[in-house]
């Protein structure tokens, strides 16, 4: 894939209007001639410079923070850095290998799903050598000119949804 010189051109100016704002004032001069004809030519841009623009003001309206405030913050904050030992003792602490250990619960459920394979095994092997099954496959191998009984390979039914209907399969 390629990405003309045009989308490349507007991906910068959208990083350069991050990194250094709206005012072009703050940009080096060779972004400003960089960038000018591209202001000029492309309406993109200047949506992104009228975004940037409003970002600022709303920037510039936000009241400053409070200078007590941010000094008893930092204050509190190197406070508590240095009153912090390197004994974590007293920290409080999650067992983690008592959460690996299996409880009761799961060896009951392990039995239960056992279980149900153990079940769903027999009744397919039930119905695999019901009557209606086994006399379906005799019909389909007799169809086909196998012998009905005895020693016969396996027989392998297969439909590709081709056939329009059952005259055609016979």
């Amino acid at each position: 894939m390629t990405v003309d010189r045009h989308t490349g051109d507007l991906a910068a100016f959208e990083h350069h209007l991050e990194v250094y704002g709206s005012r072009f004032d703050r940009w080096p001069q060779e972004a400003r001639r960089r960038f000018e004809p591209l202001l000029d030519g492309e309406p993109r841009a200047g949506e992104l410079l009228a975004e940037a623009r409003d970002l600022e003001r709303l920037l510039d309206r936000a009241p400053l923070p409070d200078a007590v405030r941010m000094q008893a913050l930092s204050d509190r904050i190197v406070a508590l850095a240095a009153g912090e030992t390197n004994d974590r003792s007293s920290a409080p602490v999650i067992d983690l290998a008592s959460r690996r250990r299996p409880r009761p619960m799961a060896q009951t459920f392990r039995w239960k799903v056992a279980s149900a394979l153990a079940a769903s095994l027999l009744v397919g092997i039930y119905i695999g050598t019901s009557t209606p099954v086994v006399s379906a496959v005799e019909a389909i191998a007799g169809a086909v000119g196998l012998p009905a009984h005895g020693d016969t390979p396996d027989v392998v039914l297969f439909y590709d949804g081709a056939a329009a209907d059952e005259e055609d399969l016979l």
